[in-house]
């Protein structure tokens, strides 16, 4: 791990307690040395291996050691369990992608609060740990496992048992704050969180000073036949992620169980008519829906009130895990996404414009902020900024708040362009909208955090592209830097793919039995009643 300006290498003994190693003082020194061994010498034939790690075993979810691979320009894990015998799987279309990523490789951000002290070694501590390297960037609270679908690619197994109460949501969302101060957003999931038949409270008790956004990530079935709830919402201030992953009939039922075309324009055409903001999210699948990738970019460049939109590779765990038919060594990945993005858009986006984003793990989220011209297209940052220098402007955050780095980085970037105008392609009209975005973002009065964050909603849109793992590509040091976390009502805050694969129970369906580890918990919304020690 990076610590500070040092590499730090920790080994945890369930004997002998916590030990950690100094590996180097010169942290870009080591990133650019590790680089290098990710590519193989002219010639090499066959497997060249690039790095190890830990993993699962596909069969049974042991941990295993996983030796990582390059292969005809690939990435794959090769593993074998001692139990199930050997396996391997696909983790990256594009080795120098997935190489040139941990270049983006950055030292993590502690909570205010750790739930509990390293005992026995990540994933077996989650809460989370004092080991974990990783604030909570995006908190998911799970308010019910109730769902008005049943989708074959559901990360999930929905129960059907529980809504959360408010005294509980209450404690998630006082334990949240305790431990972040600030949190930019927190998403209420589920199940179908509209179903949850107090939702619009719920909304309200989470929009607090604290909490920037509160967003209801929704199938949107509910918000296309009622509209008194879309109003409702619309008026509570929520944001709303909508699950959107086609636009026929055959990609509708593949992915989410039957034809939702109608239902998914009605839910549109409320979400336009109210002017909610809104983020799409879109389960891509290799083969399924991946040639209708360029119509979600393109309804995001074409209305206003969309402000990101999230590509997420098919995860294999949950119901999607035990239903849906796949093949782990040939899958839809993040620069698999990227070249698509990229073949669809007519031009308008580029595989050099995404970045892999620094706070979570590098090989976790890629992503473009793309900025509103004035005319009112959309050029992407990547075409006149040099990440390398304004890092601070890759953020997990669907639009670009008025704080104090993105003031500095985008005062950096007007002088950078200025400075080279003639040689920057319609570096006029850059100018002239990064002047705009500053005057609009910060105004010559106060902000109010709600302010600062809302402020620069109409400047600059996102595309992410996030890949949660299953039991297939685990890879346990990005476990170790996950900031998206589920926060459950006995007071862990757990990294979401640990969460999802070892301690619902539910990586490969319903029958898969839990590890000996887990810290079993009926659903993410459930009432498991652990009392665990906060560490100040």
């Amino acid at each position: 791990m990076f610590r500070g300006g040092d590499v730090v290498q920790l080994f945890l003994c369930p004997r002998c307690g916590a030990t950690e190693r100094h590996v180097s003082s010169d942290v870009e020194g080591y990133k650019e040395a590790f680089l290098l061994r990710g590519s193989p010498p002219p010639g090499h034939v066959g497997d060249w291996t690039f790095k190890q790690t830990t993993s699962t075993c596909p069969g049974c979810l042991s941990l295993l050691p996983a030796e990582v691979v390059i292969r005809d320009g690939r990435v794959y894990f090769k593993k074998d369990c001692a139990r199930c015998g050997p396996s391997q799987a696909l983790v990256s279309e594009d080795a120098a992608y997935y190489v040139r990523a941990y270049g983006y490789a950055r030292a993590g951000t502690q909570p205010l609060q750790y739930v509990q002290e390293a005992k026995h070694g990540c994933p077996t501590d989650c809460g989370h740990c004092s080991d974990h390297e990783q604030h909570t960037c995006l908190p998911i609270v799970e308010i019910t496992d109730h769902c008005n679908l049943e989708c074959p690619v559901c990360i999930v197994d929905n129960q059907y048992s529980t809504h959360i109460d408010l005294d509980a949501f209450d404690r998630v969302i006082d334990n949240l704050v305790a431990r972040e101060g600030q949190c930019e957003s927190v998403a209420l999931s589920g199940g179908e969180p509209t179903s949850h038949p107090q939702i619009l409270e719920l909304v309200r008790r989470a929009s607090r000073p604290e909490i920037g956004r509160v967003v209801v990530i929704t199938n949107g079935l509910r918000l296309g036949r009622d509209r008194a709830f879309a109003k409702a919402l619309k008026a509570s201030g929520a944001y709303v992620a909508l699950q959107l992953d086609g636009f026929t009939a055959d990609t509708h039922q593949a992915i989410r169980g039957r034809d939702l075309t109608e239902e998914k324009n009605a839910a549109l055409a409320a979400l336009r008519e109210l002017q909610i903001p809104t983020q799409l999210i879109f389960v891509a699948t290799l083969g399924i829906n991946d040639h209708q990738i360029g119509q979600a970019v393109q309804l995001l460049f074409t209305e206003d009130h969309i402000l990101s939109l999230n590509f997420q590779p098919m995860a294999y765990t949950g119901r999607g895990g035990g239903q849906f038919a796949h093949d782990a060594g040939n899958r839809l990945t993040i620069p698999g996404i990227i070249d698509r993005i990229a073949e669809q858009s007519g031009g308008a986006l580029r595989k050099s414009d995404f970045s892999p984003l620094p706070c979570s793990h590098p090989q976790c989220v890629s992503l473009t902020y793309v900025l509103r011209m004035n005319d009112g297209t959309y050029l992407p940052f990547s075409r006149f900024v040099d990440f390398t220098r304004n890092g601070s402007l890759l953020r997990s955050s669907a639009t670009l708040p008025a704080s104090p780095e993105v003031h500095d980085a985008l005062h950096d970037i007007i002088h950078d362009v200025f400075a080279s105008e003639s040689e920057v392609d319609r570096g006029d009209e850059i100018l002239a909208a990064l002047r705009r975005t500053l005057d609009v973002m910060f105004p010559d009065r106060a902000l109010t955090p709600h302010e600062a964050l809302r402020i620069g909603e109409a400047q600059a849109k996102s595309i992410f592209l996030h890949h949660y793992m299953d039991r297939h590509d685990f890879d346990l040091e990005r476990l170790r830097k996950c900031c998206h976390h589920y926060a459950t009502v006995d007071g862990r805050v757990m990294p979401a793919c640990g969460f999802n694969m070892f301690h619902r129970g539910a990586a490969k369906g319903p029958d898969t039995a839990v590890p000996s580890w887990s810290v079993a918990s009926p659903q993410g919304a459930g009432t498991a009643s652990a009392k665990l020690k906060v560490l100040r």
